[in-house]
């Protein structure tokens, strides 16, 4: 199967003999156009900041390497969206997850795959999206045009959830707990119009709160501070409970980060416990190159342990 995106309206650009794009009187002209993009399947990111931010290479961010991991294995899509909570992106969750009730041309789809193509020259009638569906994994490098299946979906959320009452941004634990179910059920039940049967669901709890930083910031703006890290714990606890009940797989990335603090202040004999933080956050909240590097180390692991057949061999 194949993504289209359809573009209906006036032309307002053309390509120059030099190849730049060159701009067309609009009122005189007017295109009606159908675009085609072959796409590879599907790994969702959803989250707030701290996946929005996560697409820059420079801080070695988890979706950019889960990008270059997945290389001509699946389109990773970021799906972040900066000072979200849950029952914020659930009002916008329509617009994010594919409709997999819309048909999609598979004659077209299968005309254009090159699996179709080889199954074609074997003789072999299957069609190319259940010979893709048969084949994975996609271990080696594949060619876009497949299929857009929703394979991997990863949700990141509860930093923001777990901001003090005051806060704008704040949602009740019993909420966050609701929508995180939401998510779910809307990706695994038949009847939902995103019912994705084939995708594998990923929960990440929230990271760390340094609570130094924080309260350097709130003591910089004349506030009180909007995160500790002891609220974010428990939302990260409570990530986990949902993703168990769910029976989905999980990262608990609060858990993973503690550890490689209370390693750290081991290390140099420190008995400050707010000492470490830094090392891993760049404003007490976001991940930083260190921060980054153990999310994408912890999601690797999980995918190889509960989906092998996921982990690529690179050529």
């Amino acid at each position: 199967m194949i993504a289209y995106t359809t573009c209906n309206g006036p032309s307002s650009m053309f390509t120059g003999l030099d190849g730049r794009f060159m701009r067309r009187d609009v009122a005189t002209t007017s295109v009606n156009m159908t675009y085609s993009y072959p796409t590879y399947d599907i790994l969702m990111v959803l989250g707030d900041s701290n996946t929005q931010f996560a697409n820059d290479p420079a801080k070695n961010g988890f979706v950019a390497q889960l990008a270059e991991f997945y290389q001509r294995q699946m389109d990773v899509l970021n799906r972040g969206f900066r000072g979200y909570n849950t029952s914020s992106a659930r009002e916008i969750i329509g617009s994010v997850l594919p409709k997999t009730s819309v048909a999609q041309d598979s004659t077209t789809a299968d005309d254009i795959s090159p699996l179709f193509k080889f199954a074609k020259k074997l003789k072999l009638t299957t069609r190319a999206d259940e010979i893709t569906k048969a084949l994975w994994p996609y271990q080696k490098q594949n060619y876009p045009g497949i299929s857009n299946i929703l394979q991997l979906i990863i949700i990141l959320f509860g930093t923001n959830d777990s901001r003090v009452e005051w806060s704008e941004a704040y949602n009740p634990i019993d909420q966050y707990a609701e929508d995180l179910q939401y998510f779910i059920t809307l990706l695994q039940d038949p009847d939902s119009e995103h019912y994705s049967p084939d995708a594998r669901i990923m929960i990440i709890t929230p990271p760390v709160v340094g609570d130094r930083k924080i309260q350097e910031l709130a003591k910089s703006r004349n506030t009180e501070p909007e995160w500790y890290n002891n609220r974010t714990q428990t939302y990260a606890a409570k990530a986990i409970e949902v993703a168990q009940a769910a029976n989905v797989a999980y990262v608990d990335l609060h858990t993973g980060m503690e550890d490689v603090v209370a390693e750290y202040r081991k290390n140099i004999s420190s008995t400050d416990v707010l000492d470490g933080y830094d090392n891993y956050l760049i404003d007490g909240i976001h991940l930083n190159v260190n921060g980054s590097a153990i999310l994408f180390g912890l999601i690797h692991d999980t995918i190889a342990k509960n989906w092998p057949e996921m982990i690529p061999l690179k050529s």
